[in-house]
């Protein structure tokens, strides 16, 4: 112990040897010693007595005897006989001493208990530790060679783990043997904190048992003579174990009391991975009022010790804090500072994270919801296994449904880590009440891939789906697949080192390859992109796939029906592929007109994904096939976001538009590409698993031969599968350095809106460019069905935006000024933006059929190109920024936006389940 002035109470007519002993053995650092020396005929009454002149003359063989032995162990020695009367006077002896521990020695006579009550009355005075030495301690001067490396400690409570706790950080060494005993199996409130929170440098056994096998235990190690000292917090608790086990007794300093609030919900939250600076962390009620998810803390300041220190105040927002963290502690301690105050911080904490970080041992992880049956299988397995090859098994929360401590028992109850890190924080997704509970396989796999990301060696997870999600660099199983057998043969997983590059982010979260050798065209004009179609239809001479959405019996699909049918006539192999449900043909009793009449032309064969009959479930409702995409003779596609109607394919100086035309007669902002080269290979497979899913007959894919120098990706996301689209569009976010464009006209799924603000917050130039669902011509929304429902959509669309232009992007609605052939006076009109454009840097664009929403994330099947090729990055950029360049700015100075915005802030909070 590191304790240097001690204040010793003993009789000179007693035996201290045994205490000298325990001095020398305990006290190596001590260099200064007050003696409080009373002779047996007066007992410890002198504290209360007055002075008496027989105490006042030194010189006796016992008082020389005691000189002598103190001045062998320490440096100065101050032993006084007659202090003045009353405990006021041993107070200020110790105060003006300047001394940290208080010794009580042995006595001759049966005063103990009241030396004791007096120590009692000291303490409360002034907080010294206490250190009591029975009469059974030997003198042996082998234990004083020795040293004390056998402690016990006691720590019951909340107030007594914490004053054992700071007694280790500021006394342990890493040569002792300490031991914890408490009573409760979770700390705090009521053990020891741990080991990297407090700063312990001692190795600590934890022993959580009851109050009788921690009796029995003592008893078996004093027998043993194991216990070079006891350490208690309490004073009873010292006469008691130490009467019993004739080892030394450390009372330590009394803690005082916290304030604490009346009623107080106690705090809850995950472990915090460490995927690279900073950390996040989410905090919520241990509790829950009602049946549902987690109540997240109100906003506020939290401490988070380490170390045995406050590291870090951070203040909390939506139950969300962000620490910038570059320490290597591997647990973290955490309290509302509110009431509490920082100077007490080992007492004051709530709550103990782990800090998890990339190691050698391979990773499992497995949903937190998994039964205590397959719980206890996975432990069972595991067990089974030789110790190199025992993965550590990690909890995922998918759904905050039960709370982290819940999730910790039933850890330990299965024998498992009591490791639990939350599925919304890894991937920051804040409140995504619109995730839906069929996606988690997906989210498991993705939290995965965060944690490979971040060099963690993930081996595998643990799913509770039918259907396993797509993985990459790791497998995917359920609970009844476990056995000891399947985790032997898991190959072992060297550790992966971090992408560093854009390219190497997206090989690792997509597993698309980059295709070289491309020719690529990019467009935001809807006119053009018709002539594309029409033309690579007549210019047809084997066979053309054909993909879309949705298809109207208008004037755009009038005009492309005819181009197919003189391309069948021709002799061209038609394949027609259309969504039953969005494309209605064959779904809930509906029939297309144009898709009747196309499927009956010979050369033109028809198919219909996933036709729903019956009465429809959500997974029917929403899991469907999103693409569009022409292939021509396997040597040019086109693909992007337009179905086959009027308002895709039609320019906005091509329409006579006035105050009575309908809204679906208004152009739309959409984008498209015309791709030659090999990357048309990637694109022609993926039509043919989507053709041969709905039955029809697969046919040859040849590789396409080289046509240019644009490199690409062709990322497919196969829905409730996957999420490589959506992780392509993070990708690109979380690497741009300079500047974003963003063209999207539905609302963001918060994981990308969360991106965005993250990289305002590195200083990246976020440009948005958005829409009305509902077009208006000025203030006045044009006619049309549904009018109030696609009112409502925009503003969703749009509340998903406030939080972007409240932190500095620069957001637009797009606007296209008057035409030529619109009524005079008909003003600006604001249009809906269908296109999915995503550009950085300068050097990168993507684009596609996915949305990016929560629909386009999970649900739906979606194609997204990523082209890299600066010039071409640059050029689209360029035609972005000319269509903002005439839109209405969203300006967070503006006092109607910010009204707006406010009235319209708890959309945030808005499921978005349906379509738009």
């Amino acid at each position: 112990m590191k304790y240097r002035r001690l204040l010793l109470v003993t009789d000179l007519a007693a035996d201290a040897g045994g205490a000298l002993a325990a001095i020398r053995a305990l006290l190596p650092f001590a260099d200064y010693c007050a003696v409080l020396a009373c002779l047996p005929e007066r007992g410890l009454g002198w504290f209360d007595d007055e002075a008496s002149p027989e105490l006042e003359q030194p010189g006796s063989a016992a008082l020389e005897q005691l000189r002598t032995a103190l001045s062998a162990v320490h440096t100065e020695v101050d032993i006084r006989l007659a202090p003045a009367p009353g405990v006021e006077a041993l107070d200020q002896l110790a105060q003006d001493t300047g001394v940290d521990l208080l010794v009580i020695g042995p006595f001759s006579f049966g005063s103990t208990l009241a030396g004791i009550t007096h120590m009692v009355a000291l303490r409360k005075r002034r907080p010294l530790a206490v250190l009591w030495v029975p009469d059974q301690v030997s003198a042996d001067p082998a234990g004083a060679r020795r040293g004390a490396t056998q402690l016990v400690c006691l720590a019951t409570g909340r107030r007594a783990g914490a004053a054992v706790t700071s007694f280790l950080r500021e006394h342990g060494d890493p040569a002792q043997q300490v031991t914890v005993l408490q009573t409760a199996a979770e700390p705090p409130p009521d053990g020891v904190v741990a080991l990297d929170v407090s700063g312990i440098s001692a190795p600590v056994e934890l022993l959580t048992a009851g109050p009788l096998v921690i009796s029995q235990w003592l008893d078996e190690r004093a027998q043993a003579r194991a216990l070079d000292l006891l350490v208690v917090a309490h004073l009873p608790a010292a006469l008691l174990l130490a009467s019993r086990s004739a080892a030394p007794c450390l009372v330590l300093p009394p803690v005082p009391p916290l304030e604490r609030p009346l009623v107080e919900r106690s705090l809850d939250g995950p472990d915090l991975v460490d995927l690279g600076s900073p950390l996040h962390a989410r905090f919520e009620y241990a509790t829950s009022i009602g049946i549902g998810r987690r109540t997240v803390i109100p906003d506020q300041t939290l401490a988070f010790v380490a170390g045995g220190r406050v590291l870090a105040e951070l203040g909390s927002r939506a139950g969300d804090v962000s620490w910038a963290y570059d320490g290597d502690a591997h647990a973290c301690g955490v309290f509302r500072t509110e009431g509490r105050g920082t100077a007490q911080p080992l007492a004051a904490i709530e709550l103990q994270l782990a800090i998890l970080r990339p190691g050698p041992t391979p990773v499992l992880l497995f949903d937190a919801e998994l039964s205590d049956e397959e719980m206890d299988a996975l432990h069972q397995a595991t067990l089974h296994l030789v110790p190199q090859r025992r993965p550590t098994w990690l909890a995922v929360r998918l759904r905050p449904v039960r709370s982290c401590r819940l999730i910790r028992s039933r850890l330990q109850a299965a024998g498992l880590p009591a490791r639990v890190i939350d599925a919304s924080v890894v991937l920051d997704e804040g409140d995504a009440l619109d995730v839906p509970e069929l996606a988690d396989p997906v989210r498991l796999a993705r939290v995965a891939g965060r944690l490979r990301a971040a060099a963690f060696p993930i081996v595998a997870i643990v799913h509770r789906a039918e259907l396993a999600p797509s993985t990459i660099g790791f497998v995917a199983l359920r609970a009844d697949e476990i056995d000891a057998q399947r985790l032997a043969a898991l190959p072992p997983v060297p550790v992966p080192a971090p992408p560093a590059t854009l390219a190497e982010r997206l090989d690792h979260m997509t597993g698309a390859p980059l295709i070289a050798g491309n020719r690529i065209e990019v467009e935001l004009d809807n006119a053009l992109a018709r002539r594309w179609l029409l033309a690579a239809i007549e210019a047809s001479v084997e066979r053309i796939h054909f993909q879309t959405y949705m298809a109207a019996d208008d004037d755009i699909g009038r005009l492309v029906e005819a181009a197919l049918v003189r391309a069948a006539a021709r002799g061209v192999t038609v394949r027609l592929l259309v969504d039953s449900l969005h494309g209605l043909h064959g779904s809930l009793g509906a029939s297309n007109p144009l898709l009747e009449r196309l499927g009956a032309v010979p050369g033109i064969e028809l198919r219909v994904g996933q036709p729903i009959n019956g009465v429809p479930s959500l997974e029917a409702l929403k899991q469907r096939d999103h693409r569009k995409l022409v292939i021509v003779d396997n040597r040019v596609a086109l693909l992007g976001g337009r179905n086959l109607a009027h308002e895709y394919y039609t320019g906005f100086d091509e329409v006579a538009l006035g105050r009575r035309s309908m809204w679906h007669e208004v152009p739309w902002l959409d984008a498209g590409a015309r791709v030659e080269g090999p990357a048309v290979t990637a694109i022609e497979q993926g039509f043919l698993v989507a053709w041969q899913a709905t039955g029809g007959q697969g046919w040859p894919v040849a590789a396409c031969a080289v046509s240019g120098h644009t490199n690409a990706r062709v990322v497919t996301h196969q829905g409730l599968r996957d999420a490589h689209t959506l992780d392509a569009y993070l990708a690109l976010i979380d690497e741009a350095r300079s500047h974003l464009h963003v063209v999207n006209g539905f609302p963001l799924i918060l994981e990308i809106q969360h991106a965005l603000l993250r990289a305002l917050q590195r200083g990246v130039r976020v440009s948005v460019l958005t829409g009305n669902l509902m077009p208006r011509h000025g203030e006045q929304p044009f006619s049309g069905p549904w009018s109030g429902v696609r009112a409502a959509a925009t503003e969703f669309v749009h509340s998903r935006v406030d939080a972007l232009v409240a932190a500095g992007a620069q957001a637009r609605q797009f606007t296209m000024a008057p035409q030529a052939g619109w009524a005079a006076g008909l003003g600006p009109v604001h249009s809906h933006v269908h296109a999915k454009l995503m550009c950085a840097d300068g050097r990168v664009c993507a684009l596609g059929s996915a949305n990016m929403d929560i629909t386009g994330g999970y649900w739906e099947s979606e194609l997204l190109l990523v082209i890299e090729d600066g010039a071409m990055a640059t050029a689209v950029e360029a035609r972005i920024e000319a269509l903002m360049a005439g839109s209405t700015p969203m300006d967070r100075n503006d006092t109607q936006w910010r009204q707006l915005a406010e009235r319209r802030a708890w959309m945030r909070y808005w499921p978005g389940v349906l379509s738009l």
